[in-house]
């Protein structure tokens, strides 16, 4: 695939509403600092607009000068009419508002929690945006129930782990009680884009994987690698060349490093994944040797 397709690929999935920066593209493809060869690339190209061009911009919101299909104006009014928000409104031509329109490429924000004696390392896809967040460590989102099913299966209390009164997860606590239980904890991606700013699996893209053999160094005795959701399996997947998965709720062999290593695929934690609390609680429990059962 040639530059020029590689830079039209990109394009098109940016959403609608949505823009662009020319350095983003260009990074997101692997090329830091060719933001003009992908400038020079979206003015000849013949794939307008199902390749959408006029979502790129300048890095500060600028339009593009010498936009190939009518100039400034008519890149403005295609933004406008896609619900594109635009500052110095005054200005000729305005600059988008970067921070409510444009994407997100983000380096993970926590790094690896990885207790000497842990044993299971659990494998999540990416930390939402801190906007979402209830605290600063994993799984910060109160929308998601890890740190509930967490509680569930080993104090048979979902609210172990939260503060009530605050509405936050109390990380202490949960801190203390993975040093406790062996467990590490980080994510598939270190580096990602967010298509539509949001928390959503479907519209983030992992453009620098996790090195998994780096992170079992630090914790030689572990033996079981978890991936909670469909995101971080897929990822995994292609880390490992692993030929297939498992399926949700069971378990296979990988070999990383001369050591066998057992991988068990769980479901999402997040509440948009089609299983009660419960359930997702019964499944988990099976990574402890817990075979319980939980109440509805």
């Amino acid at each position: 695939m040639t530059f020029a397709e590689r830079v039209y690929e990109t394009v098109t999935r940016i959403p609608k509403g949505r823009v662009a920066t020319y350095g983003q593209i260009a990074e997101i493809i692997g090329c830091p600092g060719g933001s003009r060869a992908v400038g020079n690339a979206l003015h000849d190209n013949p794939y307008a607009p199902v390749v959408p061009c006029h979502r790129v911009v300048a890095a500060n919101g600028s339009l593009a000068a010498n936009f190939g299909d009518g100039g400034p104006s008519v890149q403005h009014e295609r933004l406008l009419a896609e619900g594109v928000s635009f500052l110095d409104k005054d200005s000729n031509p305005p600059r988008v508002d970067l921070t409510r329109c444009g994407i997100v490429i983000e380096r993970h924000p926590l790094d690896p929690f990885l207790p000497e004696n842990a044993t299971i390392l659990f494998l999540g896809s990416f930390p939402p945006p801190k906007v979402r967040w209830s605290m600063d460590f994993f799984y910060p989102n109160r929308t998601n129930d890890f740190w509930r099913i967490m509680g569930l299966v080993h104090h048979a209390d979902a609210h172990r782990f939260e503060d009530i009164a605050t509405k936050r997860f109390d990380s202490d606590r949960i801190k203390g009680f993975c040093m406790e239980k062996g467990i590490a904890l980080y994510d598939t991606a270190v580096k990602v884009c967010r298509w539509k700013g949001n928390a959503s699996d479907e519209f983030l893209d992992i453009l620098e994987p996790v090195c998994i053999g780096d992170l079992l160094e630090h914790i030689p005795n572990c033996r079981t690698l978890v991936t909670t959701g469909g995101k971080s399996t897929e990822e995994l997947s292609k880390i490992m060349s692993a030929p297939s998965a498992p399926k949700v709720g069971e378990s296979m062999t990988l070999t990383v490093g001369g050591k066998e290593i057992r991988w068990w695929r769980m479901p999402s934690t997040s509440r948009a994944y089609p299983m009660s609390l419960q359930a997702k609680a019964q499944q988990y429990a099976k990574l402890f040797g817990c075979r319980k059962t939980y109440p509805k």
